[in-house]
């Protein structure tokens, strides 16, 4: 699972870095055309550019339209490059990659799903399995056994589900980490706080993993690179309040991002 989660937010941060210097490349083309062919039907023709944050859809097409542009002008007026001496092969190169890039995300989704699916079928034969201990070690041991007073439970004693705290969450850039903060619990019932995360900008309760167990007394801070080892990547995080039955409640999500 790690593995698959490494590469789907490995490839999403080579698109936020690369879709960053394409739009950088846009505006660069547009200031050039405007100053080459001034109120010219050249410059009725500029596609319009896209967000850093908007999706494939939006951010292929405007740039095909600038390669297509691109190709045109070079062939009925006279060629050009862009800052650094950028030219339309260059321009040409990065956008065949940011499509492969966006390929590879397509591949570490399906590859992160395919994992799930085997930890999700290996979590019901263990599962399976606990259950049939649970039921013969008592058959097998003394009813004073210290075994028998410390088997692990399956599901929570009963008892009541505590209140959430309320999170949130920034970017540090000096230490390129996350830094979470939080309210103290009210409920004197919560024995223990969890910071857990998953890789991406949207909280998965599928894919999270446990970061940090926290006395419920303090401290109310956590800090950590998880998720944000370069540029263009994201990180949510929620924290969980547990009773000491097991009872748990999650917070507020919390996204943080690395700037590209």
């Amino acid at each position: 699972m790690e593995v698959a989660r490494n590469g789907l937010e490995g490839a999403r941060a080579d698109i936020e870095i690369l879709k960053a210097a394409l739009l950088g490349r846009m505006a660069q083309f547009r200031g050039k055309i405007e100053s080459l062919a001034p109120d010219s039907r050249w410059v009725a023709m500029l596609p319009k550019a896209f967000t850093v944050s908007e999706g494939m859809g939006r951010v292929i097409s405007p740039l095909e339209g600038m390669l297509d542009l691109w190709n045109r002008y070079e062939s009925e007026e006279t060629t050009f490059t862009l800052m650094g001496g950028y030219a339309i092969d260059s321009f040409a190169d990065d956008l065949d990659l940011l499509k492969a890039h966006y390929t590879a995300h397509s591949q570490a989704t399906n590859g992160l799903g395919l994992a799930r699916g085997v930890r999700n079928e290996t979590q019901v034969k263990i599962y399976e399995i606990l259950k049939q201990y649970r039921k013969r070690i008592p058959s097998e041991l003394a009813d004073d056994s210290a075994i028998l007073e410390t088997l692990p439970r399956l599901t929570p004693l009963p008892g009541h589900t505590p209140d959430a705290v309320e999170l949130s969450g920034s970017y540090d850039a000096a230490t390129t980490q996350a830094v979470l903060a939080w309210t103290a619990p009210t409920d004197e019932s919560v024995a223990t706080l969890e910071v857990r995360g998953s890789v991406g900008p949207e909280y998965d309760d599928e894919d999270d993993v446990l970061l940090a167990t926290i006395p419920a007394t303090g401290p109310h801070t956590w800090t950590g690179p998880f998720g944000l080892g370069a540029p263009g990547t994201a990180a949510a995080f929620k924290l969980y309040s547990i009773t000491e039955e097991g009872n748990e409640k999650g917070s507020n999500a919390v996204t943080v991002e690395r700037p590209v």
